[in-house]
């Protein structure tokens, strides 16, 4: 049975992603994107990569972020072998600062969790914390390091993906608004984009935080909407850090670039698109607290974007149930770029092979329908 040709909506890292897997199974992959391929959310994050949750026994989400961990060396290779690409993918940790007794021992019970020694789980204090960071805030006396978190390049990586894409026979037509999903007989034939039709066996939304309105315009109920975050970068030059820091409500990135990333924000703002005082104000306050040396460099920059979210903090994916041939990969939040290769690779399944994978079951878009 020959392959579908798909219609994919958003080229942010989910929907590179995917139009890349898809081609990879032999789909014919038209993939649409109104700006620039990663122009939104997919640009603004941090590139961390850290899926190790709260609980020693991962529940359903989790259990997907750490797949798609696992997959990310694999990936990186992939991608620097096919686009020449190099995402800096990188393995070199992230700091959790404990700040109390009761949260020290906490810390130091995650030793024992089944996936401790995969993730390189470790409770650093005093001297040894010293050594690691010495520009860390004095007062920060222990930290948890997990050693296995990744970084990547969040932009590069969006570049890869899509240049991985088009070698593989994708066609990337960006400047291209969709306008209406394509519905006959209770079945996706493709989309409207600027007056024309563009036909196809099935049809992809992952078009980020604008997913919704495109829902929306065809009576469909997928409450997606943006959550703001502002983030700057400052400089890392001579070197403050070389392992990400992660506080409470900031954290700080260090780039091979010679940049701290400074983020972010959370702020259910609409689409309005705005770097703020007050919000960069908060981001440096909580980043001084963290680093003061912080508060000497240099802004290099500063900018925000849009991360889709539905009410239930989870992502959704899958077959919408109502209408055959339309599949969904969006509401990521703050996961998306971590998420990318497993989202990838199940959308792949679900509209190749027309498997919906049990992982996917608390995701689905059915429970919007009720």
């Amino acid at each position: 049975m020959a392959a579908p040709s798909v219609a994919v909506i958003g080229g942010g890292i989910i929907g590179c992603a995917t139009a890349a897997d898809l081609a990879k199974r032999g789909c014919r992959v038209t993939l649409l994107e109104r700006a620039s391929p990663g122009a939104e959310a997919s640009s603004a994050a941090a590139g961390l990569l850290a899926p190790l949750g709260p609980s020693p026994d991962p529940g359903p989400f989790h259990r997907l972020a750490i797949e798609s961990w696992r997959l990310y060396p694999r990936v990186a290779a992939e991608l620097r072998d096919l686009t020449g690409v190099d995402v800096e993918h990188m393995t070199a940790g992230t700091l959790y600062p404990l700040h109390t007794p009761r949260e020290i021992e906490a810390a130091r019970l995650r030793r024992t969790w089944p996936l401790a020694a995969e993730f390189g789980i470790e409770v650093v204090e005093g001297s040894d914390l010293r050594a690691l960071e010495p520009t860390l805030c004095k007062d920060v006396s222990a930290a948890l390091l997990v050693r296995g978190d990744h970084w990547v390049n969040n932009q590069r990586l969006v570049t890869a993906y899509a240049a991985a894409a088009a070698a593989r026979g994708v066609t990337v037509r960006t400047g291209a608004e969709v306008s209406r999903i394509l519905i006959e007989g209770e079945r996706a034939r493709g989309v409207l984009v600027d007056g024309e039709a563009i036909h196809a066996d099935a049809v992809l939304l992952a078009a980020g935080a604008w997913s919704g309105a495109l829902a929306t315009s065809i009576g469909l109920r997928l409450p997606v909407a943006p959550v703001r975050g502002q983030m700057l970068a400052v400089s890392n030059v001579p070197p403050l850090l070389t392992r990400a820091v992660h506080g409470d409500d900031i954290y700080v990135v260090p780039r091979p670039s010679g940049e701290v990333l400074i983020g972010a924000t959370v702020e259910h703002a609409g689409f309005l698109r705005a770097v703020t005082p007050d919000g960069l104000g908060s981001l440096i306050a909580g980043a001084v607290a963290l680093v003061p040396e912080i508060g000497r460099r240099s802004v290099t920059r500063s900018w925000c974007g849009f991360r889709p979210w539905v009410p239930d903090g989870q992502p959704v994916l899958g077959a919408w149930p109502d209408v055959a041939g339309l599949f969904v990969a969006t509401a990521h939040y703050r996961n998306g770029i971590l998420m990318a290769p497993i989202t990838a690779a199940l959308l792949t399944r679900c509209i190749v092979d027309a498997d919906i994978p049990d992982s996917i079951g608390p995701f689905l878009p059915a429970r919007f329908l009720s």
